[in-house]
């Protein structure tokens, strides 16, 4: 039951992870994870908790965000932020162990840019 918290709670990661919104701007990766933790502590009920639709939906804006911002590197003929396969996803769980692998200091940082981070790490162009 655990870890279908786990998954529910990171489906908002996943859903970020390659895949905005001006609320999530300026959510940072240790609120984020710090919101995901309290999530899973409330066992399976935590699918129907309303924080639950609030943290999917700020992954999800954060994901909209570094699309967004991977476009306009494509487009600009800069080095996209990642170089994921076709076909290819972070799962949840893996997405969850590189927020929670990064510094404190990039904790700080937006939850879009910790997505970035970890793709990069995973997924890194040439």
């Amino acid at each position: 039951m655990r870890h279908v918290v786990l998954i529910a709670a990171a489906a908002a990661a996943a859903a970020a992870v390659l895949p905005l919104s001006a609320a999530s701007a300026a959510i940072s990766v240790g609120t984020f994870l710090t919101r995901a933790d309290a999530l899973k502590a409330q066992g399976i009920g935590a699918m129907l908790s309303p924080e639950f639709a609030a943290l999917r939906d700020e992954a999800k804006a954060a994901t909209r965000q570094l699309r967004a911002e991977d476009e306009a590197r494509r487009a600009a003929g800069k080095r996209p932020i990642a170089c994921v396969p076709e076909g290819s996803s972070v799962g949840i769980m893996k997405m969850l162990d590189g927020l929670n692998a990064l510094s404190p200091a990039e904790k700080k940082q937006p939850l879009k840019d910790g997505y970035a981070r970890v793709l990069a790490k995973r997924y890194p162009c040439g």
